[in-house]
């Protein structure tokens, strides 16, 4: 009897696995738990980091709307609609963006998609400054043209052969280092000496030889350039775009990208784009530029109205230097920035408005004639005012102030190309070798 009894269960355990007993399956079965505290804050702050806690017994995802990022592991922003996270998070950062949205979605689901939690964020704005923000724009446009003017290029020998220009390059150098670049470089060129660019780096995790960089010209028109004579400050043209790339330089330095990103002051632009043609012909072996944005006139423009006798303040962005494919990739980045996710609300007297074409205006065209993809970003600022100050003593903080309606309207028109730009850089850094200008061709496996 005992042998039987025997028997019988050692056949019952090896039988065991194939049919299933001992509630093998529903002790493996998990049901999520995913919980979000009810002290969780429903209010977003642009411009500023949203911090989601979630507590949670299975991986889950979360889904963004247009107008916020992700920020992963890494501190890398990261413009997916859904990211998927492991159960052993408990902290979701996002990036808003400074959104003329009022209210943004999220919800997080489980990956089956079974959403377990769904809100409604009221936007509201920062009393602080924001990652990159019009405002301290505008106190750098002010430093610019009041401590460092008469930026006149080096080969422009009728002047003090370059002497406040290169003083300027270096005093600006100094604050880049400060910014968290990995490095910051005064270039002089051994067969061009002139050219004396101002370039922080911030090196990929991912891709360190693939640029994405964006700038524009620090030298102003010197004495009896045409059609106004010259200029001491050059606040439109251009340390509208000098700034520019100094408030977008201070946030791409503080954080980590993909790709290496850069920011950068050309020397000599208006001698003939010599700065960024220099930078372009000394590129090291196998490093290449994935893309670059120019800001060159930018100082007017939405969500600026013109007084009476100005305007309108039209904004374009031109793309090149990319086959058919990745042009309206990127002219469709502009449409999502500027549409969807900054949601501006531009006028006639405003209009920001975007087109695929290749001109030789500015430093961009040292790119694109290289085969790099290009943003241009372009402002007049209206027919009238355009004449009365390009390249003339006229091209001061001053007027650029007047013609604004005040310096709060001023800081706003930067607010839009910071924030503009700084989106691209995502998009763009996002990306992997299927985007590139026409030059590229992906490394044999």
């Amino acid at each position: 009897m005992r042998g039987f009894q025997a028997l019988f269960l050692v056949s019952l355990f090896l039988l065991a696995p194939l049919s299933g007993c001992f509630g093998q399956d529903s002790a493996n079965e998990v049901i999520a738990d995913i919980t979000i505290s009810e002290e969780q804050t429903l209010v977003a702050i642009r411009g500023q980091p949203y911090f989601l806690e979630v507590e949670s017994n299975v991986d889950f995802k979360v889904h963004r709307s247009a107008g916020m990022f992700f920020v992963d592991e890494y501190n890398v922003f990261r413009d997916a609609m859904n990211w998927t996270y492991s159960s052993t998070v408990s902290t979701i950062e996002l990036l808003i963006i400074d959104t003329e949205q009022s209210e943004l979605a999220l919800s997080v689901s489980t990956v089956d998609d079974e959403v377990v939690w769904n809100a409604t964020l009221i936007v509201e704005d920062s009393s602080e400054m924001m990652l990159v923000d019009g405002r301290r724009a505008f106190d750098t446009i002010d430093m610019l043209t009041t401590d460092w003017n008469n930026r006149w290029c080096a080969s422009a020998s009728i002047h003090d052969g370059g002497a406040n220009y290169e003083a300027a390059a270096n005093g600006i150098a100094a604050i880049w280092e400060t910014y968290g670049f990995d490095e910051v470089v005064v270039t002089h060129y051994e067969d061009d000496p002139n050219q004396i660019n101002v370039v922080g780096y911030k090196y990929g995790l991912l891709y360190p030889d693939q640029i994405i960089l964006l700038g524009g010209h620090f030298d102003v028109a010197y004495a009896f350039t045409p059609p106004g004579g010259g200029t001491s400050e050059g606040a439109n043209d251009d340390t509208s775009g000098s700034t520019v790339s100094m408030e977008v330089a201070q946030a791409i330095a503080s954080r980590e990208w993909d790709h290496t990103v850069a920011a950068a002051l050309w020397a000599c632009e208006e001698e003939g784009l010599l700065g960024s043609a220099a930078f372009v012909n000394h590129l090291a072996e196998g490093q290449n530029v994935k893309a670059y944005m120019n800001f060159d006139m930018v100082s007017l423009n939405y969500p600026i109205v013109p007084p009476p006798g100005y305007g309108p303040y039209d904004l374009g962005i031109a793309t090149a230097g990319a086959d058919e494919g990745n042009l309206s990739q990127m002219n469709e980045w502009l449409r999502v920035v500027v549409e969807d996710e900054m949601s501006f609300q531009d006028t006639s007297q405003n209009d920001i408005h975007w087109e695929s074409a290749e001109s030789c205006a500015s430093d961009h065209c040292s790119f694109f004639t290289h085969d790099y993809a290009t943003f241009n970003f372009f402002s007049a600022g209206g027919d009238i005012s355009f004449w009365q100050e390009w390249h003339s003593g006229t091209d001061n903080l001053d007027f650029m102030v007047t013609k604004a309606g005040g310096e709060d309207n001023l800081g706003d028109g930067f607010n839009t190309l910071v924030w503009t730009s700084l989106n691209l850089f995502i998009h763009i850094d996002n990306t992997d070798n299927s985007f590139q200008g026409r030059w590229y061709s992906a490394p044999e496996e």
